[in-house]
C-alpha cells in the first residue's frame, strides 16, 4: 500500500512529542512493507516547521517549498495537492497542523484521509492549550464558535502585529480563521474525513461532534532507546526531574516549586532538575538545565529517582511521563488529561492538578519510601513496554486500520 503523511510542522531533530510520534509511525509503516512518503513544508521565516535535512531521516521525505510565497492558503492547497497527485497514495494521514488543515482537507477530496490531533487545535482558536486565566477552558469552537472567535481575535492581536508571527498565527491569518465563514468550512472538512485520530479518550469530547469515526491511538515510545540505566549508582540525595515547557504556566512548574519549598522547609533533602532556562534565578536545590535536545533526554531520565509532571492544562497525552517510565523511572503526575491513563498507582503517584498540598503529600511518600520508588520504576518500565512500545502501536492500531483499505 502507498501511504502519504502530510505534516505542516514537522522538524528533525524534533521540537516536541508530535514530531517524534510522526517519525515512529513513518518508520513503523515502512518497516511493515508499505511504500511511504512524508510531505513537509519549508518556509523562509520562522523556526517552527520544516527544519531538517531529508538525508537525516530513514524514511522518504518530500520537501514542499514555500520560500517564495509563504504558507498561504492558495499555495498550500495547490502545492500539496500536486505533490500528493504525483505520489498517488492509497491512504493519507494529515498529522500536525492548525487552521490550514481545513482548506487542505477540502483540496484532498477524493483521497481516503485521516486527521491526527495532537493537542486542542480543533477546540481552541487561541492556541493549542485550551487554557485561559490559569485554568482549562470549557469552550469549544465546534459548539460555541463565536465565543472562541472573539477570544482568539483578542488574544492574538499582539502576535498578529509582530514582525514574524508564530506558526499558529500565520496559519490563523492564512486560512482567514477569524472570519465567521470559517466555521462552516471547518465543520464540512472534519465531516468529510475518513476519521479523526486522537491520543486518549480524554480528547474525545472535543471531536465527537466533528466525525462519526473517532479512533484512539496513543503515542508510542522507543523502548530500545529509552531504557533503564545499567548499574545505576544512588544519587547523594534524591533527584527529581521535571521536563517539558516549564516556562509555560500551563505546565504547572509553580505548583512543584511551592510544594518543594514546603518540603525543604520541613527538613527534606532533595534536588530538582528542570528544563528551565539556564541562569534562571533559583534556590540551591533547583538546577535549571536548559532545553535538552532529543539525544540528551534518555540520560536525563536515567539520572532521576522520580519524574514530576505537574501540568494544569488538559494534557492530550503526556509523552515525557511515558519516556520516563520506559527508562524505569516512576512518575508523579497531575491527574489531568492523558496523564491519568499512562500513570497508575503501581507505576508512580497521581495528585489533584493545581493542588500544592496534594503534590507535596505525594512527594513525601516518594521520599519516605525509596523501596516503593524502586518497585514503581520496575512496574513503569514493564507497562511502557507492554502497552506503549512504538512497534506494538503499529501492530495493534495502524496495521488493522490499513487492512480496511
Amino acid at each position: 500500500m502507498k501511504i502519504a503523511i502530510i505534516d505542516l510542522l514537522f522538524s528533525w531533530p524534533p521540537h516536541g512529542g508530535a514530531d517524534v510520534d510522526v517519525y515512529y509511525i513513518s518508520q513503523g509503516l515502512q518497516a511493515a512493507g508499505h511504500e511511504l512518503c512524508v510531505f513537509i513544508p519549508q518556509e523562509s521565516v520562522g523556526w517552527e516547521r520544516g527544519k531538517l535535512s531529508p538525508e537525516s531521516l530513514s524514511v522518504p521525505v518530500e520537501i514542499v517549498d514555500f520560500s517564495d510565497s509563504g504558507l498561504t492558503a492558495a499555495a498550500t492547497v495547490r502545492r500539496f495537492r500536486d505533490a500528493v497527485d504525483r505520489f498517488r497514495p492509497n491512504l493519507l494521514f494529515l498529522t500536525q497542523g492548525y487552521f490550514l488543515k481545513t482548506p487542505l482537507i477540502q483540496a484532498l477530496a477524493g483521497y481516503p484521509l485521516f486527521s491526527r490531533c495532537y493537542a486542542h487545535e480543533t477546540a481552541c482558536h487561541k492556541d493549542i492549550l485550551r487554557f485561559k486565566d490559569g485554568m482549562p477552558c470549557s469552550a469549544s469552537f465546534s459548539t460555541d464558535p463565536e465565543t472562541c472567535r472573539r477570544c482568539a481575535i483578542s488574544n492574538l492581536s499582539v502576535e498578529i502585529r509582530s514582525e514574524i508571527p508564530n506558526a499558529w498565527t500565520r496559519e490563523y491569518l492564512a486560512a482567514e480563521a477569524w472570519a465567521p465563514r470559517y466555521y462552516d468550512e471547518f465543520i464540512q472538512a472534519m465531516k468529510s474525513l475518513e476519521g479523526i485520530i486522537i491520543t486518549t479518550e480524554h480528547m474525545r469530547e472535543q471531536v465527537t461532534a466533528l466525525n462519526d469515526h473517532i479512533l484512539v491511538i496513543p503515542h508510542g515510545v522507543d523502548t530500545e532507546r529509552f531504557t533503564p540505566p545499567q548499574n545505576k549508582r544512588p544519587n547523594e540525595r534524591p533527584l527529581f526531574f521535571c521536563p517539558g515547557r516549564m516556562v509555560d504556566p500551563a505546565k504547572g512548574f509553580h505548583i512543584l516549586f511551592e510544594a518543594a519549598s514546603q518540603l525543604i522547609g520541613e527538613g527534606y533533602d532533595f534536588e530538582i532538575h528542570a528544563t528551565l532556562p539556564e541562569g534562571y534565578a533559583s534556590p540551591t536545590w533547583l538546577k535549571p538545565v536548559g532545553d535538552l535536545d532529543f539525544d540528551a533526554m534518555p540520560d536525563a531520565y536515567r539520572q532521576a529517582d522520580l519524574c514530576v509532571v505537574p501540568s494544569i492544562w488538559e494534557e492530550p497525552f503526556g509523552i515525557v511521563a511515558l519516556e520516563a517510565m520506559a527508562c524505569g523511572v516512576p512518575v508523579c503526575a497531575a491527574r489531568t488529561g492523558g496523564l491519568q491513563d499512562i500513570v497508575t498507582d503501581k507505576t508512580g503517584y497521581l495528585f489533584t492538578r493545581g493542588d500544592t498540598e496534594a503534590l507535596a503529600q505525594q512527594l513525601r511518600k516518594a521520599l519516605d519510601n525509596p523501596s516503593f520508588r524502586h518497585q514503581a520504576g520496575i512496574a513503569a518500565r514493564e507497562r511502557a513496554v507492554a502497552q506503549y512500545d512504538c512497534n506494538s502501536i503499529i501492530r495493534h492500531y495502524y496495521l488493522p486500520l490499513l487492512s480496511e483499505y
